[in-house]
């Protein structure tokens, strides 16, 4: 066994990942997308850009519950025993227009070669609240984080 995790150790874990694997309720099936993802500064809010056009945000507006798979397998690719997955569950939404300039602020702090992305008309920046968070390590240690 590790040692245990902490809620700042997950933080840590969150600001490390550029990219997760959004699941949304699609109906039949989940659906699943690869995502750019960003920790708010304030670590409440994981944020991620979309067009607002496609089956992702057709399945948010649905239904608002998420989850993001977050690993860390390319970085440890020669010593698969100290990868991690956190899932992150919980609830999406479009950004509201009054945060909105602060948050791709931030976002492009991490991302900036999607500046020109985000700044079409029809892109969204979505906003993840979660809920609760699952962290798995040497493919069986699992530790659960409520994250209200």
């Amino acid at each position: 066994m590790g040692k245990p995790v902490n809620r700042e150790d997950i933080v840590s874990m969150l600001r490390s990942n550029d990219f997760g694997v959004l699941a949304t309720y699609g109906g039949e099936y989940p659906y699943t997308s690869l995502i750019s993802i960003n920790l708010s500064t304030d670590g409440r809010t994981l944020h991620f850009p979309t067009l607002r056009q496609t089956q992702k945000y057709a399945n948010i507006l649905h239904e608002t519950r998420v989850s993001i798979l977050l690993d860390t397998r390319e970085r440890v690719a020669g010593d698969p025993g100290n990868a991690y997955a956190l899932t992150v569950m919980g609830t999406a939404c479009e950004i509201a227009a009054a945060k909105l300039s602060d948050a791709r602020s931030e976002f492009l702090l991490r991302h900036p070669n999607l500046e020109n992305f985000l700044s079409q008309p029809q892109t969204a920046l979505i906003a993840v609240t979660p809920i609760k968070i699952i962290l798995v390590r040497r493919f069986q240690e699992v530790q659960s984080f409520d994250w209200t």
